[in-house]
């Protein structure tokens, strides 16, 4: 059996060279980032596609690292592909309130429809961490436990991390490998049957990823 793919995804704009994800990309074995992705332009329902197709080209198992903008797009991928999903670790989640269909919400928009109502508030359905902040500008604590909880995630909270990103302090993070061990000790990849017939749900119309791409024309028709 392969020991499971770690993918880490960024957030909005990337993660840079002194970004904790690019250090985990060189200390974590079998670990790279996302391809196919804009990460200056924050459309969740392209980033949860390409999220989806890294997922499905692996032959084995993933297990998705993701930062920010990032978790949300996770989300959304892996409720329509949780039989390939090993592990998550999401990382400061940003609030899907921030966030339109089309990009980030600006003061200038006028009562834009958010996120919120296009993110699966329900259990993932795969064993996961949500490692959140005291004071992230980007997702309030109350809000941080309310989606660890619907996402069935074990929550875990650093004390004054701020956006757990370079400007606070996190390149290096030696726990971060330790966590994905544990992760790759608990799980197995998955046969090759499996991942075949996955592609098959993927393709219903019904899909979190089929409804994220709904909201996005409606909101792109709205312009």
């Amino acid at each position: 059996m392969l020991a499971p793919t770690c993918i880490t995804v960024p957030g909005l704009n990337g993660s840079g060279p002194d970004h904790w994800q690019t250090w985990a990309e060189k200390e974590i074995p079998n670990c790279r980032r996302v391809s196919g992705i804009n990460f200056d332009k924050p459309v969740v329902a392209a980033w949860a596609d390409a999220i989806r197709n890294n997922i499905r080209d692996e032959v084995g198992s993933v297990i998705l690292i993701a930062h920010s903008f990032g978790c949300l797009a996770s989300v959304v991928a892996i409720a329509d592909n949780e039989t390939k999903v090993a592990g998550v670790i999401l990382v400061a989640p940003a609030s899907p309130q921030r966030f339109s269909a089309t990009g980030l919400i600006t003061s200038q928009e006028r009562s834009p429809t958010t996120l919120l109502g296009a993110i699966p508030a329900q259990p993932l359905g795969v064993p996961g961490v949500f490692i959140a902040s005291s004071d992230d500008p980007w997702l309030k604590l109350t809000h941080a436990r309310f989606w660890a909880e619907n996402w069935g995630l074990r929550f875990s909270c650093l004390r004054n991390a701020g956006h757990i990103n370079v400007q606070s302090g996190f390149g290096a993070w030696p726990a971060l490998p330790r966590l994905v061990d544990k992760f790759r000790e608990q799980v197995q990849a998955i046969p090759l049957g499996q991942i075949q017939a996955q592609s098959q749900v993927s393709k219903n119309r019904f899909t979190a990823l089929s409804r994220i791409r709904q909201l996005t024309r409606n909101s792109i028709d709205l312009l």
